[in-house]
Order: C-alpha cells, then structure tokens, then sequence
C-alpha cells in the first residue's frame, strides 16, 4: 500500500520528524488559513507531481479558488485527485535526500542519502544495515561524514525517527524528498513516500487454501512456492492446507497465520520452507511462528520441518533450538545446504515413518 503524500506525513509526525504547516483541502474548501505564499498539491500516488504540473505555489489568498478548482478539474497521469494538500513555503538552506528500503542486492534494509535532494537522488549513496545490530549513532556517523555532510545531531535525530518508523510500521519504503534543512538548524520532511506492505496493512491478504492432507504448509516465495507444494505432492505427501507469508511480515502476522494453519486436527507434520529471502527478516518471522505454536492445543508433537536462509537466520535457527528443547517441539531446522525440493523429501518421510 503506497500511502498520499499527507498520510505519509501523519505517519512522520507521529514519529516526530517535523512537516510543514498543512491543511487539507476539499472540492468545497473555501479559504485557508495558512499564510501567503503556500504551496497545493494534488494528492495522487505519483512519483513525478511536480513536473506533471500538480504541485503549485499561490502567491496570493485571492488566487486560491481559481488553483485549487483547476487542480480538481486536471487529470495527472490518468487520475484525478479527491483531495489536496496545503502547505506553508519553506525557505531552506539546504535540500537532503533520505530513505530507508530493503535491497535486492545486499539482502538487507539500506540508508540511501544524499545532500543533492529534489533531483539529485541518483548521487545518493548506499549503506546496509546490518539487522543483527542495533541502528547505531557511530552508524550514521559514518554514513554522514561518507556523504560529506557535517556531524548535525537534528539531522541524526531524523534519521533515527525515519527508522523507527521503518521497523515499527513494517513499510518497505519510508522516503523524504526533500528534506529541508533551514537557516534556524531545524530540518522538515518536505515530501513523503511510504509503502507499506500489503500484508501488513491486512493479513487477510495473504494467500491461503484448504486442502485434504495432513502435512500444513507455511511457504515464502509467492508463485514459486507453489512449486513446492508441487514437490510435496510429488514426494507422496498430502497437503492439510497451505498459507503464503512472503515480504516483510510481522511476528504478530506470522503468529495468526501459524495457529489458522496449525488449528486443523490429525496433522502428521508441518512444513515450513521459503527460499533464500532477500530482506525477509528470518529472526521476525519465525519468533511469529514459535508464538503462534506455542498456543496450539493440544501441543504439536508432529515433526517440523523448517528450511529457511536470508536476514538474521543463524540467530533464528539459535532461538527455535532453544524454544524447541524448552517446549518439546520436534523442529528440524535446514539452510541453504539443503535445497527446498530435499525438504519437502524429508518432511514427507518424517511425517510417514511410522505408517
């Protein structure tokens, strides 16, 4: 879910990053009371508002009525806006680029930050966070000095509420472009992007079917993880149901959707498998899954098969041993060395050994 620029900006004051002076602004909105010069901008999920002409500033209260009517009769990039968004006019000294998202490429949360915001987004430079750590001041330190921006201690602060909200609101992008730094020191995000996951936003959405077996299914990979309810089936197991939980999902999500999956009675085994993710946080999901067993009655004595690889995956194997020994749970854990096919081998003759 791509949220509006003004829903974004409720999501950074609740985490203190400051905004502009705003109002909203309806089809029947008469006057505001932000003082002149202030800027509308219609509210769409575009990236590229201001060049499609959809950002523009009012010089005067009088030019209000004749803007803000044209900006709801104008079509952008194929959409009307239902509502826009009023801001006073910053005056800035300087223009920051900044952004947490999750990379492809190094399988990790990235700081992506540049002292060229606006346009010069493509100069920002890259830095993965290590999930394993917690974010660190000496962290963003580095990425400051890296990116030749002075040590500004408003500037770390912003950083560290853009983060937590990242983390706290599972988003899989939290951007501001650009953020203002003015003459005073104070820094406001002047826009915002924030995507947050689907299946955060509503569990529901995650893909679920009920079948007629006996081994649950709990798979990552969207489409390719129907494969491996193929290799299941074509190892002699029966599949009882099977869930999908791919992206980023909470421990809570993950908790409600094991005990869906798990609640189905006669159950021989349980599969969990997903390949190797690229910014799933491993740890995150399987405490989910732990949590979400731990209320299963009776308790699961069945045996578990769990292969997994990506993020924080050597501390989750850690926690699910030990919760294992502890619980009485029969887990078999599986990384990379064990390809996804192997495993759906070893759950079916776990879970049939004894027929």
């Amino acid at each position: 879910m791509k949220l509006l620029e003004y829903q974004g900006k409720e999501l950074f004051r609740k985490y203190g990053i400051k905004t502009p002076e705003s109002e909203l602004v309806q089809s029947d909105t008469k006057s505001l009371n932000l003082n002149a010069p202030f800027v509308l901008k219609v509210q769409i999920p575009s990236g590229n508002r201001k060049k499609i002409g959809g950002i523009v500033f009012v010089e005067n209260h009088k030019d209000f009525n004749e803007i803000k009517n044209s900006l709801f009769e104008k079509s952008f990039d194929g959409q009307k806006a239902g509502i826009l968004l009023a801001e006073e006019k910053i005056e800035n000294e300087k223009e920051i680029y900044l952004s947490f998202s999750y990379s492809t490429d190094f399988r990790a949360p990235v700081l992506a930050i540049s002292e060229d915001g606006g346009t010069g987004i493509d100069k920002a430079e890259i830095f993965p966070i290590d999930l394993s750590i917690e974010m660190q001041n000496s962290f963003i330190e580095n990425a400051l000095q890296k990116i030749g921006l002075e040590f500004n201690e408003n500037l770390i602060k912003i950083i560290f509420s853009l983060w937590n909200l990242f983390i706290t609101e599972k988003a899989l992008l939290a951007e501001i472009n650009p953020l203002f730094e003015t003459k005073d020191g104070e820094f406001i995000a002047g826009d915002a992007k924030v995507i947050l996951d689907d299946s955060v936003v509503d569990p529901k959405s995650k893909p679920f079917l009920d079948l007629n077996g006996d081994i649950a299914v709990i798979a990552s990979g969207g489409g390719a993880s129907l494969l491996n309810l193929d290799a299941l089936i074509k190892n002699g197991g029966k599949p009882a149901n099977y869930v999908e939980y791919s992206g980023n999902p909470s421990a809570d999500t993950v908790k409600e959707l094991t005990k869906k999956v798990l609640s189905r009675p006669n159950l021989k085994g349980c599969w969990v498998v997903g390949g190797t993710a690229n910014f799933t946080d491993i740890y995150e999901t399987m405490l989910g899954f732990v949590e979400g067993l731990k209320e299963i009655n009776p308790k699961p004595n069945y045996p578990i098969v769990i292969r997994r690889d990506g993020p924080r995956q050597k501390e989750a194997f850690e926690m699910l041993k030990k919760e294992g020994k502890e619980y009485g749970f029969d887990f078999h854990l599986f990384g990379p060395k064990t390809s996804m096919a192997e495993s759906a081998e070893i759950v079916v003759e776990l879970a049939y050994k004894n027929l």
